[in-house]
């Protein structure tokens, strides 16, 4: 006789009793479906856990995603890599997600199961994250999934005891159960289901998660939204290039926009061949060709005008002095903030920003939000912490939508029209207006 698959929910797990409980209730039925445990307080399932993480999902709701699991190398590669604590988790989609993602049973039978262990490994995250790792938390967690992207150097090796001997790129997933409600990468993809198993874990999800598959200049490129921030920055570097150019009759060593930013693949500026870490994480709020219409610039002209009237960077005494105006009216935007707080520099980014989602703006964890942390000696004489904290504010308007701004300023609040864009750098959010400096005069 078929018994119900034993299925458990929610954030503290199911004990013994309730699993015995819900065999003897389903000892009559003859038909095999998921119902979920009674609601109430449950006694954690500790050392009550016997079935396999396999043996968990065979049972599960998740048919197409266990057809595409028998038909891949999984097993073969979860039984090779380093052991994790506690084993596994996967993020199992169910049918309709993987449906809605063109995922049939018909396109699973047919596809090459290389590229099934692709889409596998992407949804599962090394170690052991239970519903009491997700439980009252304000930020998420960051997690490390199997998938990796050859080409890209983002991160230690995990797998390697010299950590830093190797640099390698992972996806990344960043989870978060609230309100009966799992958040991947800031959008919600399930109900706060889990199924434990004694060699790992399951969180059952209703929707695909995006993964990356463009630079942070890629998909800005892509997006007809930019094109003046573009032209902007395009239009920036040649004139600067220029300048330097004209003064010293010397060819300009400065760096593009998008290498000084991070937005691109980083390269040595002297071999010109990609760095040993090629790829730097950031959480970035661009704006649209609106944004600057609404703080009066219609064109690129107005722009590069706005330049020539608050003054052009100089070559003086053997190297370029100054900015562009744009560079301060954008530095929310493009450099979080370093040129109005003192820390800008005139080489390339070579630090990750930190990466997180819309489902954190309204954290209350996001005003502590390191950026930087001091680089002063704390037994100097006179020591003051200079960490840099998230310098902007977040707030909701009558409708719920997301209000962005800097600290202090007393400049409208930008509207975040769109989040958790998926880039290889990390989260693109679009803003409707300029996120202005404090201060800052526009006429």
């Amino acid at each position: 006789m078929k018994i119900i698959n034993p299925l458990i929910k929610n954030i503290s797990g199911i004990g013994l009793g309730i699993i015995c409980s819900l065999l003897i209730v389903a000892s009559g039925c003859r038909r095999e479906e998921f119902m979920p445990p009674a609601e109430g307080s449950q006694v954690p399932y500790a050392d009550t856990v016997r079935i396999t993480l396999k043996e968990a999902l065979a049972q599960s709701p998740a048919k197409l995603f266990y057809l595409a699991w028998q038909r891949s190398h999984m097993d073969i590669m979860l039984a090779a890599v380093a052991t994790q604590p506690g084993g596994y988790t996967i993020l199992a989609l169910s049918d309709e997600a993987l449906q809605a993602g063109g995922y049939t049973a018909a396109k699973l039978q047919s596809m090459d199961p290389k590229d099934i262990d692709s889409l596998l490994l992407f949804y599962t995250l090394r170690g052991r994250i239970d519903a009491a790792a997700l439980k009252g938390r304000s930020d998420n967690l960051i997690t490390l999934s199997l998938l990796k992207k050859p080409e890209l150097r983002g991160m230690p090796d995990p797998d390697k005891d010299k950590s830093f001997s190797d640099y390698l790129y992972y996806f990344k997933q960043h989870l978060q159960v609230r309100e009966k409600q799992t958040y991947v990468n800031g959008k919600v993809v399930g109900s706060g289901i889990s199924i434990p198993a004694k060699d790992g874990y399951i969180w059952l999800l209703d929707k695909m998660v995006p993964k990356p598959d463009k630079t942070l200049l890629q998909v800005v490129e892509a997006d007809g939204r930019f094109t003046m921030l573009l032209e902007l920055m395009q239009r920036r570097d040649a004139l600067y290039k220029k300048i330097y150019e004209e003064a010293t009759g010397w060819p300009a060593s400065h760096a593009r926009f998008s290498q000084f930013h991070a937005w691109e693949l980083r390269i040595n500026p002297v071999t010109e061949e990609e760095e040993d870490i090629n790829v730097l994480f950031t959480t970035i709020f661009l704006p649209t060709n609106e944004a600057f219409k609404a703080a009066g610039f219609n064109t690129v002209d107005d722009l590069m005008a706005f330049n020539e009237r608050r003054g052009l960077p100089q070559y003086v005494d053997w190297s370029m002095k100054g900015l562009f105006a744009t560079d301060s009216l954008l530095d929310f935007h493009i450099n979080w903030g370093y040129i109005q707080n003192g820390r800008n520099s005139d080489y390339p980014r070579n630090i990750s920003f930190p990466v997180f989602y819309s489902n954190m703006f309204g954290s209350s964890t996001m005003p502590r939000l390191m950026l930087q942390p001091s680089l002063k000696d704390p037994n100097g004489v006179d020591y003051v912490d200079d960490t840099y904290y998230m310098p902007l504010e977040f707030s909701k308007d009558a409708a719920g939508k997301t209000l962005v701004k800097v600290k202090g300023s007393g400049a409208p609040a930008a509207m975040v029209t769109e989040s958790d864009i998926p880039t290889f750098m990390g989260p693109l959010h679009v803003v409707d207006r300029l996120l202005i400096p404090k201060g800052y005069k526009l006429n």
